[in-house]
């Protein structure tokens, strides 16, 4: 109500807005009888928002939200009505006549409905606005694809943008970039192939519970890297997600069902992997290089490792390898420690495989 009228005075007389008494009169002309509503929008003229509206980019809500406060402050305006002028001036000038990009919404005005101007914490919303975003293909919400903030030491994803959902950092998004922690928001759903890789001095990534899918290579040589925690929500890990990176520890959620080539590749800090219980094959060259594993824990429902997935583990002394494993790839085993055991069972595959390769082995 009332927004047509208002948009046909700042759309005829836009040269009114320079003299308050021609405003207020040409208000109090297009709306007689609703003297609250024409008081609501002279009061926020006085304020200035119509020259904030011309020199600002885009109309947000941390924008709109410092003239509501203004408005219940300092001229004792109840929030709902403060909403409604500031909410009246944002969509009819900024957006309807000035065509800013905006995403305030006409607010009803009526006491107890949800405030159409969102309060924001300090800086977040301006800081939202640092990041690049492209739009997905699929119409599911947003990707982020870069940051252009100075200060990119450490990076607090957005989820949201302008009313969207962002669900995805984009491939290469952050690729070799100077950044030293990620903390990605609830309600991120994908981070694409190679989005950190090579961030050295990345050292603190904090991933949502919301996470499904790490891309191919996703930290891949982020050697600060040592700690994560992934979510139980997680169903994919890419190749070589976390090659070369500085993990000590890395447990991996029940919710996995794929674990890519090399995942965890080249990762010298750590001494410890469970291949968690989803998968059935060990991918090729899994824990390739890591030189620090000491024990790797193989559930009875293993299958298959395939090609110089243990290879070059040189402090890797022994392995149960259970009756379930009908295949074992090239090399899965070069370079392990001098004195490595297989342990089999009898009559199993492993056991005729150490046999045919010469290897140590003890039937368990």
């Amino acid at each position: 109500m009332f927004e047509r009228e208002f948009e046909q005075i700042l759309l005829n007389y836009r040269d009114a807005l320079f003299v308050r008494s021609r405003f207020a009169g040409l208000v109090k002309d297009y709306m007689p009888g609703n003297p609250m509503q024409i008081n609501l929008l002279i009061n926020a003229y006085d304020l200035g928002i119509a020259q904030e509206i011309e020199k600002a980019p885009t109309i947000n809500h941390a924008f709109a939200f410092r003239f509501v406060k203004r408005l219940v402050d300092e001229y004792g305006i109840s929030r709902s009505n403060a909403d409604w002028a500031v909410s009246m001036w944002c969509v009819c000038y900024g957006q309807n006549v000035l065509k800013k990009p905006c995403e305030i919404k006409l607010s009803t005005g009526q006491k107890g409905a949800a405030p159409s101007i969102q309060e924001e914490k300090p800086g977040m919303t301006q800081y939202g606005e640092l990041f690049q975003y492209e739009k997905l293909s699929d119409n599911s919400g947003l990707a982020v694809t870069g940051f252009r903030g100075d200060n990119n030491r450490a990076i607090i994803f957005q989820n949201q943008y302008r009313n969207t959902p962002v669900v995805t950092i984009k491939e290469k998004a952050f690729m070799e970039n100077t950044l030293e922690e990620a903390i990605i928001t609830d309600g991120i759903l994908r981070i694409e192939k190679q989005a950190f890789s090579g961030c050295s001095n990345l050292h603190q990534v904090i991933v949502p519970p919301t996470l499904k899918e790490l891309g191919d290579s996703v930290f891949a040589g982020c050697a600060s890297l040592r700690t994560i925690v992934l979510p139980e929500s997680l169903e994919q890990i890419g190749a070589y997600a976390f090659s070369g990176t500085g993990l000590k520890a890395v447990q991996i959620p029940k919710s996995v069902y794929w674990l890519g080539e090399g995942a965890f590749s080249h990762c010298r800090n750590l001494s410890a992997f469970d291949i968690p219980a989803n998968i059935n094959i060990v991918p090729a060259r899994l824990l390739q290089d890591c030189d620090g594993i000491k024990k790797v824990n193989l559930h009875e429902q293993v299958t298959a490792i395939e090609d110089e997935a243990f290879s070059g583990c040189s402090n890797l002394m022994e392995l149960y390898v259970p009756d379930t494993v009908q295949h074992i790839g090239m090399g899965a085993f070069d370079g392990v420690h001098d004195k490595f055991i297989l342990l089999c069972g009898l009559g199993s595959y492993a056991e005729r495989y150490a046999q045919t390769h010469k290897m140590k082995y003890q039937l368990v």
